[in-house]
């Protein structure tokens, strides 16, 4: 988070999906996202291109499942790239 940015806040956020059916895609988003962990919720945040600010909402578990799945997912992309399997 840079300084001209201010703190995510999930309480003054907005749903602007709202109730919605099907896949979505958000924009590009850029690198360093933050993540807030709390007792009961985990939430990723993402800055976009067009400078909003997405937060993902997640179980703490949820959040755990994710870290694995894309540890997965660099490990494979490493191998095949020739970099060593971990």
């Amino acid at each position: 988070m840079n300084d001209k940015t201010k703190p995510f806040r999930p309480g003054d956020a907005v749903d602007a999906l709202g109730e919605t059916e099907g896949d979505f895609v958000l924009p590009l988003c850029l690198p360093k996202p933050s993540l807030l962990i709390g007792e009961d919720l985990a939430m990723i945040v993402l800055d976009t291109i067009h400078g909003q600010r997405v937060g993902l909402p997640l179980s703490p578990q949820g959040a755990a499942d994710l870290h694995a799945v894309l540890e997965e997912a660099l490990r494979l992309l490493q191998a095949r790239d020739g970099g060593s399997i971990q």
